[in-house]
């Protein structure tokens, strides 16, 4: 349970309140097992990659999964805080956030035989 147990050792952190709470809104699954500790202890890798949009990231992938070891992983890149690879996904994550479209729908077409 290595998400709880980072959890419990920086309770203060607010980047890490704001992941949790966020993965919570975004997956009521996530919500669910995070509530319940349902998750596994995980799978850690730091490594460098090469984003098209960034260039290259210094990241820590975690890869958290349910205790049945079937169903869904969740994989989580996270970067130092305060680091060019943090700004690089703080970036990433504006950049290709969904954007409500400001432009009018187009109408449907109603055809008679």
């Amino acid at each position: 349970m290595l998400g709880t147990v980072t959890a419990g050792r920086f309770p203060d952190d607010p980047l890490l309140a704001g992941l949790i709470g966020e993965l919570s809104m975004r997956s009521p699954e996530f919500a669910t097992m995070w509530a319940d500790h349902r998750i596994l202890a995980c799978d850690v890798a730091d490594y460098e990659m090469r984003h098209p949009l960034v260039g290259t990231l210094a990241v820590t992938q975690q890869t958290l999964q349910s205790p049945q070891g079937s169903g869904p992983s969740l994989v989580v890149a996270t970067a130092a805080p305060g680091s060019p690879s943090a700004s690089a996904l703080t970036l990433l994550a504006h950049t290709t956030a969904p954007q409500e479209s400001t432009r009018p729908r187009p109408r449907a077409v109603t055809r008679t035989p």
